[in-house]
């Protein structure tokens, strides 16, 4: 088992099948919460439904990426005599999961009403199994939705824990190669901004360095075909990725990377990993003493750890003209990932970041 204060993380390999009681015991019906592949492509679905047995229990798959309240408010009509709640998935599926398992013990029928979260009532058993090495939401308290308009926001709650999270890495085995690559980096981007967070302790360190540590050996040879053994630590290190961030929430980089996805389509985990060079260079200037102590622990320089992650991200043509950029500049004022930043970042770094990168 994963240690986490707040989660049941049981790892390893056949973990549903040596769980069953847990399954079992959890409910008699379930809500599953896929989407419309990877639940039946990893086999996690397959599993389930052989533990579930003769019990009943109905599928939801109209979860997609970014998923927007209105999938989960549709969701949430099908709870009726339902009395657990599984989310089989990526990120996506499992923040889906979250906040439908809060709908049927609290009201809300709009966007409004479920970003409001004014819930007082404990929500249904959640089971949460994860089919990519990426987002660690399997051991968070965070949701990412897309709102009617398009723009991302993470919402928080200490009801979106799962009752259990059962991790068995051979769900990520059949991920695609683009996909493994997005997730591994956005998992390591995880582990990064939670070190440069302002809320950073000695637990989230801990947990960041070991994250990188099992992610590392991947993301080197990730192109040319991984092991099983390393698709295994794939997935730990996004786990340690999500405990970290946990505890800590993210930087600008997520943030600002949500802009990137919102209005350029550019997947989450490069969106992010996009600004982490950026973020190096902030907190070399900024809090030079502590950026030399994350790469001494992390036994690589700046240079080589941003090549690394660079080599990783397709060459995005992003174009930003004068008065676009003076448009969105303040979405990021006062925003609570640009103050999480390490070194009082403000909306004018984050002008001087786009400006280099986009404006031409």
């Amino acid at each position: 088992m994963i240690h986490s204060d707040k989660v049941k993380a049981l790892y390893g390999k056949d973990v549903v099948k040596e769980n069953k009681d847990i399954i079992l015991s959890s409910g008699n019906k379930y809500l599953i919460v896929t989407g419309k592949s990877s639940a039946r492509l990893s086999g996690a679905l397959d599993d389930v439904l052989d533990v579930i047995g003769d019990k009943e229990y109905v599928i939801y798959d109209g979860i997609s990426e970014n998923p927007k309240a209105e999938s989960l408010l549709e969701a949430s009509k099908l709870l009726g005599d339902v009395d657990c709640v599984i989310g089989i998935g990526g990120g996506s599926v499992l923040d889906a999961a979250k906040v439908i398992t809060c709908l049927k013990t609290n009201k809300a029928d709009s966007e409004e009403e479920l970003y409001a979260q004014k819930w007082e009532n404990k929500g249904l058993p959640l089971l949460l199994i994860g089919t990519t090495a990426g987002t660690g939401s399997e051991v968070t308290k965070v949701a990412v939705l897309s709102k009617a308009s398009g723009r991302k926001s993470s919402i928080h709650h200490d009801m979106f824990y799962g009752t259990y999270a059962l991790c068995d890495p051979a769900y990520t085995y059949s991920q695609p190669e683009k996909v493994a690559i997005s997730t591994a980096v956005d998992a390591l981007t995880h582990c990064n901004e939670s070190y440069f967070s302002n809320k950073a302790n000695d637990k989230s360190r801990g947990y960041a360095l070991k994250g990188i540590t099992y992610l590392l050996p991947g993301l080197r040879k990730i192109r040319e075909g991984l092991t099983d053994e390393l698709k295994d630590d794939l997935y730990l290190g996004s786990l340690y990725g999500g405990l970290a961030i946990d505890i800590t929430g993210t930087t600008f980089a997520h943030n600002v990377g949500y802009y990137l996805s919102e209005n350029y389509h550019v997947p989450h985990g490069y969106a992010c990993a996009i600004f982490q060079e950026d973020l190096f260079d902030f907190e070399s200037e900024n809090s030079t003493e502590y950026t030399r102590e994350f790469f001494n622990r992390i036994n690589m320089d700046q240079n080589e750890y941003v090549k690394l992650i660079d080599s990783l991200i397709p060459d995005y043509q992003i174009t930003i003209d004068e008065e676009t950029l003076k448009q969105i500049l303040p979405r990021w004022e006062d925003n609570g990932s640009v103050k999480n930043t390490c070194g009082h970042m403000t909306t004018d770094d984050i002008e001087k970041i786009l400006r280099k990168k986009f404006v031409r």
